[in-house]
């Protein structure tokens, strides 16, 4: 092959009109990134046709980010995100990263081994170091991106290729409340919500989805989710308690999109640990018409659909985050929750890549 005819990354970044950086990414997110005729010492190097005909065809397909949100715990948040997406990574193949913002870590501890995770706190590969290093300015920072993100986890089958994590830490529960005086503490090119945009910009073009698990408030921490959220989604128990604080997610996420002047769109709810009794039938009748609370009232915020899979009770779930389980099937994890998450993640998928910008 006439060597003229070869380019690397720099080329395949000019041509693209592109950073080296996104190329990387590229190459990592997508299958059908064309494979280099070979690599030189100095790296390697593709078929300047093929690759032009490939970034001619090439879309810009965006990264999907999804915040889970509610007020309150056990409502079967974190299952529900991490079932989503183990799903969308092993039967979609979409390349996905799960963001731990909550210092519960049960999102972390469901996908890697304890021990793993305590390995990973303690070298401050977690979100706590990311905030923690914002708010001493002075010390060297000790959080580093790619160092941070652990790879292939979950317990299906000892992992699965697409599916990555940034853990959290318990550590984040000491941190959370000072993360708004960052700005006041000497660091004044810090903005407190984009700590969490700047940490994944350098490979966020990597995933076709984000995930984040966000803590019950609505503070700083989800805030910082949210900021770089392009929807989420409300997972809720129907009855009373657990989506008493829905119409106040939904009111404060409209707010701070105002302020950022960023839509941040409800996908909708999904109703979790469903039972088959008359409380739940009540409430979900009303979610599924649209009246839940405060959404019914005259000049009110309207109600975010209610996605057409829920989520029933079951023992299997919780043996299923046990990460020392022999768990080799979504079937033998999720037992008769599998068919719903699966239809959930596909009703999530459809809704991202259907909805116009």
């Amino acid at each position: 092959m006439d060597s003229s005819n070869l380019v690397g990354i720099s080329e395949i970044a000019d041509l693209a009109k592109v950073t080296r950086q996104v190329v990387s990414n590229w190459r990592q997110r997508y299958d059908h990134f064309p494979r280099p005729v070979k690599t030189l010492q100095s790296g390697p190097v593709w078929d300047r046709e093929v690759v032009e005909a490939w970034v001619k065809n090439f879309k810009g397909e965006a990264t999907h980010v999804l915040s889970f949100i509610n007020l309150k715990g056990g409502v079967g948040k974190t299952t529900t995100a991490v079932g989503v997406a183990e799903i969308l990574a092993q039967e979609e193949r979409k390349h996905v990263l799960v963001v731990d913002l909550d210092p519960q870590t049960n999102a972390s501890v469901t996908l890697i081994s304890e021990e793993r995770w305590a390995e990973m706190d303690k070298a401050g590969q977690t979100v706590a170091q990311l905030f923690a290093d914002r708010l001493n300015p002075n010390d060297p920072p000790k959080f580093e991106i790619e160092k941070s993100i652990a790879r292939g986890v979950s317990t299906i089958n000892d992992g699965i290729a697409r599916l990555d994590l940034l853990p959290s830490s318990i550590r984040l529960i000491d941190i959370q409340d000072r993360i708004p005086m960052i700005a006041l503490s000497g660091n004044f090119t810090v903005n407190p919500l984009d700590i969490l945009k700047h940490a994944l910009q350098p490979v966020i073009d990597r995933y076709d989805y984000v995930i984040i698990d966000c803590p019950p408030s609505l503070g700083t921490v989800t805030k910082n989710g949210l900021r770089i959220s392009t929807g989420y989604v409300i997972p809720t128990i129907p009855d009373i308690l657990s989506t008493w604080g829905i119409y106040q997610i939904v009111d404060n996420v409209q707010r701070f999109a105002d302020d950022i002047d960023r839509p941040i769109p409800s996908l909708g709810i999904v109703a979790t640990k469903v039972q088959g009794n008359n409380l739940h039938r009540r409430v979900m009748d009303d979610l599924g018409a649209g009246r839940l609370g405060r959404f019914g009232e005259a000049g009110a915020l309207p109600q975010p659909p209610l996605f057409a899979n829920s989520i029933p009770q079951t023992v299997n779930v919780a043996r299923g985050a046990d990460v020392d389980a022999d768990i080799r099937t979504f079937k033998g994890k999720y037992g008769t929750a599998y068919e719903s998450i699966r239809g959930l993640a596909k009703e999530i998928k459809t809704l991202c890549e259907t909805r116009k910008p």
